[in-house]
Formats: C-alpha cells, sequence, structure tokens
C-alpha cells in the first residue's frame, strides 16, 4: 500500500490517509488496513532507548502498561472512517503513543475537517452539543441520545452552492458509466429536482466519538454527501453517481511533540476527487 507520509522522525509520523482504507484490523476486512501498514513499517525502525520519558505521570494504568497498549494498539493513536481521507497521527513507540492519546483524552488535540453537506444552513456558523451512542435499532449507525456521551462540534460554512451543474453532471455521468440502463431515469430531471443546494463546510470537534460530524450535522438535517449511513437510500444513490465517496476530508491537525512539547501543525488540502465533485456545483 503506497501511503504518503508528510512528516516522521523518531517518535512518530503524519500520513495523508486515503480513502477506501480501513485504519484497524479486523476479521471482516480482507485488504491490508493502516494498522497493518504501518506495523509492517515499524520493523524497519528501533525504539529510542529515552521513550519512558514521555509517558504522562498520570496516564491511566488500568488499561495495561505502556507497551501492551503499545501492542493492542499497534501505533494507532486515533482512527478515520474508512471513506474519511485526510491527515492523521501515527506513534512509533508506547512513550509517543500514550503522551498523544494523553492529549487526546485532555482535548488538547485540534482537529480540523472539511466536508461538502445538503441544504443551506440558517445559522452558518454554531456549537452542535449534543450527547451519542450507538443506535438501538441499527449498530452500524450513531445517534442522539439525552444520556449518551458528550459530543461537542464546532462548523462554519465556509461557501454555499445553490444547486447541481445538471448538464455538466450528467456528461460527466455518462463518462464514468459505460452502462445506462444502471443510470436512474430520467437522470436530468431527478438530478434537478432532489437537490436544494450544498453547503462546503468546516467542522472543529472537540470531542471524539465515532461518527460524529456525520450524526451532528444529520441530525440539523443536513447530511454529509454520498453518506452511505446517513443518508436516505435513494438520495445516497444519486450522490455516488457525481461524489464516488463521503465528502468528509481531515484538513488539520494541530498538537505537541511528544519529546519537545512543541506545537505542531500539519494540513492536507481537499484531494483531486472531492476537488472535481466541487466543480460539478454552481456558484451564484
Amino acid at each position: 500500500m503506497q501511503i504518503e507520509i508528510l512528516f516522521e522522525d523518531q517518535d512518530f509520523a503524519v500520513i495523508n490517509k486515503p480513502a477506501g482504507v480501513v485504519v484497524n484490523d479486523a476479521d471482516t476486512n480482507r485488504d491490508e488496513s493502516i494498522e497493518e501498514w504501518w506495523r509492517s513499517t515499524l520493523k524497519q525502525s528501533s525504539e529510542p532507548a529515552d521513550w519512558q520519558k514521555m509517558v504522562p505521570d498520570d496516564y491511566p494504568t488500568g488499561y495495561g502498561t505502556p507497551q501492551e497498549i503499545f501492542a493492542e494498539r499497534g501505533g494507532i493513536v486515533h482512527r478515520l472512517d474508512k471513506e474519511t481521507s485526510g491527515v492523521m497521527l501515527l506513534a512509533k513507540h508506547p512513550g509517543a503513543l500514550l503522551n498523544l492519546l494523553t492529549q487526546f483524552r485532555t482535548r488538547k488535540v485540534q482537529k480540523q475537517y472539511q466536508c461538502l453537506v445538503h441544504g443551506k444552513f440558517q445559522i452558518v456558523a454554531d456549537t452542535i452539543n449534543l450527547p451519542l451512542d450507538r443506535s438501538r435499532e441499527n449498530r452500524l449507525r450513531h445517534a442522539v441520545f439525552p444520556d449518551g456521551r458528550v459530543a461537542i462540534t464546532r462548523y462554519e460554512v465556509q461557501q454555499f452552492f445553490p444547486r447541481l451543474n445538471v448538464p455538466k453532471t450528467v456528461t460527466e455521468i455518462h463518462r464514468v458509466f459505460a452502462d445506462a440502463e444502471f443510470l436512474p431515469k430520467p437522470l436530468n430531471r431527478k438530478l434537478q429536482t432532489t437537490y436544494q443546494g450544498f453547503s462546503l463546510v468546516n467542522c472543529w470537534p472537540k470531542t471524539g466519538r465515532t461518527h460524529q460530524i456525520r450524526v451532528h450535522l444529520s441530525h440539523l438535517k443536513h447530511p454529509i454527501v454520498s453518506d452511505e449511513i446517513y443518508l436516505g437510500h435513494k438520495r445516497e444513490q444519486l450522490d455516488h453517481l457525481w461524489c464516488p465517496r463521503l465528502f468528509l476530508h481531515a484538513k488539520q491537525i494541530i498538537f505537541k511533540h511528544p519529546r519537545t512539547n512543541e506545537e505542531l501543525c500539519f494540513q492536507m488540502e481537499l484531494p483531486a476527487d472531492l476537488l472535481h465533485a466541487l466543480t460539478l456545483l454552481d456558484i451564484d
């Protein structure tokens, strides 16, 4: 697997995770994961002798020793959903892992995501504070529950696109999908009547719950484009004709170096596939 490494030193690496790649190993996943790739990469490096100095004094010991935690997590500091692209942190030894995990746990890490959602916001910048938990009806979904875990997301609308450019989009769809019988009929009319505009949104999650941004925005009636889980089936199928995957990208991460305590910022702009989807939208 070819993974772009944005930065690497003796303690950690920052990668540009591609869409379509699972982060953690799982029996249900037959393809190579980020965890598997990283374990293989780590075999070529050695631990620094002073890694213990980076372990915070107050790290919770209930999960095992630093070595056991590192072995269990495989150096994975945090996760991104399979279809989410962007910046991601990986630790190279137990000291760096525990240090970075503590920064996440104490909410000292700042993450910025960029997404394209359905509809126009009445409030263009706000903070969503709604607790989340796994859905009782569908274990693949998460939802807002009064007794769920605290989840906080700040968002700001960057740009509003009033409509899809239907002629341009239809031409693109026919170019990509050779089988015209597969396409809904009449395609032009469905594209014109299904959508009421799109918003390009920046999100800063203060907490790190599963599917947090996806659930929060969906709860506001602004689901992310091409979201297979939180969109209605018909609209999700139509989205995938012109935006082939979830329009969610981890754009930026800010944290402190586990060794030097220097504040670091890494950023990755939207990849080509998502930028191309934006070219199919009209701007007034």
